[in-house]
C-alpha cells in the first residue's frame, strides 16, 4: 500500500505522538502513583492524603511497564519499517497486550476505596471501576478483531493481484 509523502508524514507524526503519550503514561504509572489518593483537609488547614492503592499495584506495575516498552518499540519500528501488513499485525498484538494489561489490573485490583468517607460511594466506586476496566478490555478485543478482519481482507486482496 503506497502512501503519498503527505500521508506518510502524518503517519510518522501519529507514531511519534503515540510514543510521547506512552512515555507520559510510563512516567505517570511509575512516578505519580502516590497521588492516586483521597485528600481531606484538616480543621487546622493541613491536607491528609489517604492512598487508594494497595501493594497489589506494585505487583501489577511491571505488566504495564513491559507493555509500554513494547508499544514504544513497535511505534519506533513502524516509523523505520513502512510495511502495512507488518503494522496491522503488530497493532493486533498491541491490542491483545492491552487486553492482558487491563485484565491483569482487574484481577489484581490494587485499589482500596474504603478511604472514601461516604459509605455508599465506597461501595459503588469499586463496581464502577471494575465495569470500566472490563468494558475497556472488551473494547480492545473488538478493535483487535476488526483489525484482524481488515488484515485478512488486505491479505486476500494482495494475493488476488
Amino acid at each position: 500500500m503506497e502512501l503519498s509523502p503527505r500521508s506518510r508524514s502524518g503517519e510518522i507524526v501519529s507514531h511519534i505522538s503515540m510514543i510521547f503519550v506512552t512515555v507520559a503514561q510510563l512516567i505517570l504509572f511509575t512516578s505519580f502513583h502516590k497521588y492516586i489518593a483521597w485528600y481531606t483537609t484538616e480543621p487546622h488547614g493541613s491536607v491528609t492524603r489517604l492512598s487508594m492503592l494497595t501493594d497489589g499495584y506494585f505487583t501489577w506495575l511491571p505488566i504495564p511497564i513491559t507493555a509500554s516498552i513494547l508499544a514504544i518499540t513497535a511505534h519506533i519500528i513502524f516509523i523505520i519499517y513502512d510495511n502495512h501488513r507488518f503494522r496491522m499485525t503488530a497493532e493486533i498484538i498491541l491490542y491483545i497486550i492491552g487486553i492482558a494489561v487491563t485484565v491483569s489490573l482487574v484481577s489484581i485490583f490494587p485499589f482500596d476505596f474504603s478511604v472514601i468517607p461516604n459509605a455508599t460511594a465506597a461501595d459503588v466506586v469499586p463496581i464502577v471501576v471494575t465495569v470500566f476496566f472490563i468494558l475497556l478490555a472488551v473494547f480492545y478485543g473488538i478493535v483487535a478483531l476488526v483489525q484482524f478482519i481488515k488484515l485478512k481482507n488486505y491479505t486476500v486482496k494482495q494475493e488476488t493481484r
